[in-house]
């Protein structure tokens, strides 16, 4: 019997959607069919995670940055760990990781140097591998010339081209750190000229969302025929149940999440990071208590920007009404205690969290961007434009004001998601390409 397909995943510091996914496909593939890698930063949950799963687990430090002086050093241990591991295909996700990962695969393509442990001697870090992945293992490096040449698929979760257009609306620019600005036209042009480039080390790209498809197939080398449309998927029975007819009214779960019993409950989840609009939401959250509307408000997720938020959050009064929570590995509950859900982001590409609001039937509000309005629907959800607190603050004055009308709209965005966002289909589809990008032609060993 021939072995497994061998897929090494590769991500960098994620603790939201992207990990997420990346955990959700990795658990969900065919184990008769594909054994699966996955090289991520060293986290003690994902470590935990892997050995459950039995998940070789591969220690690689991707800094979260666009640009870093590390990115050279990462290379380097992921073009020796695809030498060691050997996988049948790379699949890269979020645009830092691909970057970095099919450079790696393009040294592998090409690099003729006879004493590999020159450029090995930079990266023999102890902690590069562990669990499955043996020590002897990375350190094992095969001839320079039979270069290890694996299949390069990268799935694009969110658009680092586009974010140029970032900005906040007049109403709230003088209330913006200067870091909201930090992607700019000149960034998402480098961007841009790095895919170009790397185009040709790239078999087949996922995009997330149709926008995404659009944006990535008029890419010069990847083109339609390099690009396939795959929607995340979310474990949809977690969150259907939530609000079924058998379920419990959420008073309890209210309870549990520290909110009172007989307030609204607004929550957003969000890496707090400048794209993801957090200050919009603060200040749409200010500008509801000037219409007399005062719910608590909680906020799940964590990230760099987490002491800037809550300063701002009691710069504008809101420090006893507005509760960052951190990272929650309990999302049911968390959902199950909002009377409405926010998506604030300046930049998506199909966000989980609003998926999973949506099957967990909660009223939604969310920015329109990216991938969002091929989730949120007509009718499912309220959408605002990205930057505008004024209109996010009247959307969830309205879902709170009339909630027989956000009932409706939840109702339809619960049967929306059931129908169309499976973790399930999701797997299967990803399957399909990895099926498919073996199939190409070309040898996978370089002389």
């Amino acid at each position: 019997m021939s072995r497994r397909i061998r897929v090494l995943e590769v991500v960098r510091p994620s603790l939201g959607g992207m990990k997420k996914h990346v955990q959700g496909l990795v658990q969900g593939l065919n184990r008769d069919r594909f054994e699966a890698f996955l090289a991520a930063p060293k986290d003690e949950t994902c470590i935990q995670w892997a050995a459950r799963q039995g998940v070789g687990y591969v220690f690689l430090e991707i800094s979260d940055r666009t640009l870093s002086l590390s990115d050279a050093t990462a290379c380097l241990k992921l073009r020796k760990l695809i030498r060691a591991i050997q996988p049948d295909i790379c699949h890269f996700h979020g645009f830092k990781a691909a970057a970095i990962g099919r450079v790696a695969v393009a040294l592998c393509f090409f690099a003729q140097v006879t004493n590999c442990e020159v450029a090995d001697a930079l990266v023999d870090d102890a902690e590069t591998a562990s669990h499955e992945v043996s020590n002897a293992m990375v350190d094992r490096c095969p001839a320079a010339d039979t270069q290890i040449a694996p299949r390069v698929v990268y799935t694009v979760h969110n658009s680092v081209l586009s974010r140029s257009g970032m900005h906040l609306s007049a109403a709230n620019a003088s209330a913006a750190s200067p870091t909201t600005f930090y992607s700019s036209a000149f960034l998402g042009k480098m961007c841009l000229y790095a895919e170009r480039a790397l185009a040709r080390f790239t078999h087949l790209v996922i995009t997330v969302s149709k926008a995404l498809h659009q944006e990535y197939s008029a890419i010069s080398g990847l083109g339609p025929g390099k690009v396939r449309h795959i929607p995340n998927g979310i474990d949809l029975e977690r969150f259907l149940e939530i609000r079924s007819p058998d379920s419990q009214h959420p008073v309890s779960t209210k309870r549990d999440m520290g909110c009172a019993a007989k307030t609204p409950v607004v929550g957003l989840v969000s890496r707090l990071i400048p794209h993801k609009g957090v200050k919009t939401f603060l200040l749409a959250i200010f500008s509801l208590g000037r219409m007399g509307f005062t719910p608590q408000v909680i906020i799940a997720g964590d990230g760099p920007f987490r002491d800037e938020l809550e300063a701002f959050a009691a710069e504008l009064g809101l420090g006893d009404q507005v509760r960052f929570l951190g990272f929650i590995e309990d999302m049911v509950s968390f959902y199950s205690a909002l009377d409405v859900f926010v998506l604030s982001s300046f930049s998506e590409g199909m966000p989980l969290s609003v998926i999973e609001a949506m099957a967990s039937g909660v009223p939604v509000v969310a920015t329109r961007t990216g991938g969002v309005e091929e989730v949120v629907m007509p009718g499912a959800g309220r959408l605002v434009p990205p930057g505008d607190p004024e209109s996010m603050a009247a959307c969830i004055r309205d879902a709170l004001l009339y909630p027989e009308e956000s009932r409706i709209f939840a109702d339809r965005a619960r049967l929306h998601a059931g129908e169309n966002f499976s973790l399930e289909e999701m797997i299967r589809k990803t399957e399909e390409v990895y099926e498919e990008v073996l199939a190409c032609p070309g040898s996978k060993t370089y002389h």
